[in-house]
């Protein structure tokens, strides 16, 4: 069955990518003028499902409370536990709201072949979460056959997205830090002259790894010099590209994404995983770096 799926989603024509392209663009822009009209209030709520204060996506976590649910609410259907089913079913409706926020969130700054993957994931999973309030609505209304029916294709389509889901992590790397695989810089290595870092400018850099190149960004604020990696941890755009706002921060130039120059931590998504930090000291007028242990 997966490897059918597999055939579907990898053969889509020019057309069907098109028409998912246009659908996709207007619900993004709906997203994007919601943020901007709530300010910053809405800023503070996407960050929050995007995971920003967590270290990792939020969406993954949420999605164990309706599929848990809803596949609990299967089983004890089948043995006749009418009364739990239930309520393992509204359980699930219940946490599937801030699911598809997260998910919702983490989706509108997606581009290309996830973008269309993840939007074909919100409607099977969004079919599957009416389904199932219309199967409650009929279980409550004395027709149980009828809803047992209506929650069985519910749970039939969130499976799919649960399965595309897993597409858009491991085979198209949705999610996944951009830094994850970078060698580490373990021993202090020369980076720059620190007569080339200048006060309040991000300056590029790069340590060679055993013939890995690992780019870096280099501010200095007073006296002081700091390091971080210049792969933003979303998409992999060079953080030198991009510019320094509020507190020592670098804003990344593509999603505006927010690091601090500091301890790499994330001050305004849509990232989610910090960016790595290196230890500084200037010897003979060089800058070195290594990786923060």
């Amino acid at each position: 069955m997966t490897t059918d799926l597999t055939r579907v989603v990898d053969n889509l024509t020019f057309e069907q990518k098109e028409t998912l392209d246009h659908y996709a663009d207007q619900l993004q822009k709906l997203i994007d003028r919601l943020v901007d009209r709530g300010g910053a209030p809405a800023q503070q709520l996407k960050n929050l499902l995007n995971g920003t204060w967590l270290g990792h996506p939020l969406h993954p976590v949420l999605t164990d409370v309706p599929l848990g649910a809803w596949f609990s609410a299967a089983l004890l259907d089948l043995v006749g536990a009418q009364a739990a089913a239930d309520a393992a079913y509204t359980v699930g409706v219940l946490g599937a709201v801030p699911t598809a926020w997260s998910g919702a969130a983490d989706w509108d700054n997606l581009e290309g072949e996830p973008r269309r993957t993840g939007l074909v994931h919100a409607f099977l999973n969004s079919t599957g979460t009416v389904l199932i309030v219309s199967s409650l609505v009929a279980r409550r209304t004395r027709h149980r056959s009828l809803g047992v029916l209506l929650s069985t294709a519910g749970l039939s389509c969130t499976a799919v997205a649960a399965w595309l889901g897993g597409r858009l992590v491991f085979a198209l790397g949705t999610g996944v830090a951009r830094t994850a695989f970078e060698p580490l810089v373990e021993e202090f290595s020369a980076v720059a002259p620190a007569s080339a870092v200048d006060e309040g400018r991000l300056v590029p850099a790069e340590v060679d790894v055993e013939g890995t190149k690992v780019p870096l960004v280099l501010f200095k604020q007073g006296q002081s010099v700091s390091a971080i990696a210049a792969t933003c941890t979303h998409a992999g755009a060079n953080l030198a590209d991009g510019k320094v706002v509020e507190e020592a921060c670098v804003e990344c130039p593509w999603h505006g994404s927010r690091f601090s120059m500091v301890n790499g931590s994330v001050r305004r998504g849509p990232a989610s995983v910090p960016v790595p930090v290196f230890e500084v000291r200037v010897r003979d007028g060089q800058i070195e770096v290594r990786r923060q242990r």
